[in-house]
């Protein structure tokens, strides 16, 4: 069943399909939570309460091909909450991520990930998450404008702002050498 044809029928109460389209996302949910608050549990408990809060809402979202933004959207607002609640830092580096882009590639290109990982951990909370939607979830910049409610100039703006901080931070190192 397409993803389309999910929602609508969770939408009319379907407990079966909802529990389809959770199985489809549970992957890209749990790893935006875990990037976020970078705790195993803490992650889970994002996870679980941003899925409760995802059915009992479900109903009010308009169009069902813009579920997979919508719930991503959740599960990074619960865990901004969260974070402001404990008063963590904010981190949005997945070492499962970095790991794997590790993984494959050689021993050079390795490096440059680590410096990557580096240099986006001096971004601003905003400019992460920004980044994070479009360059690891793949949102254009106008499902990321919308799921944040802000102009799509604020998101490219944000985007072109991260990219010339990143720019002297990987300078520095051995990357444009």
């Amino acid at each position: 069943m397409d993803l389309k044809k999910l929602v609508k029928s969770a939408k009319k109460g379907d407990d079966g399909a909802f529990e389809q389209l959770i199985v489809l996302m549970r992957e890209k949910l749990y790893r935006t939570a875990y990037s976020y608050v970078r705790n195993e549990q803490d992650a889970l408990d994002i996870y679980q309460e941003s899925i409760y809060k995802a059915y009992t809402t479900l109903k009010t979202l308009k169009n069902p091909s813009s579920f997979p933004g919508w719930i991503v959207k959740i599960v990074t607002f619960k865990s901004i909450d969260f974070i402001r609640k404990d008063s963590r830092k904010f981190t949005s580096g997945d070492e499962a991520l970095f790991a794997e882009l590790a993984g494959h590639q050689n021993i050079e290109n390795i490096a440059h990930t680590l410096d990557l990982k580096e240099a986006f951990e001096t971004l601003d909370a905003k400019y992460k998450t920004i980044l994070w939607l479009r360059f690891y979830h793949d949102f254009s910049v106008k499902e990321i404008a919308k799921m944040l409610g802000c102009p799509e100039g604020t998101v490219k703006s944000y985007i072109n702002r991260a990219k010339k901080e990143l720019k002297p931070v990987l300078r520095e190192g051995y990357l444009y050498e």
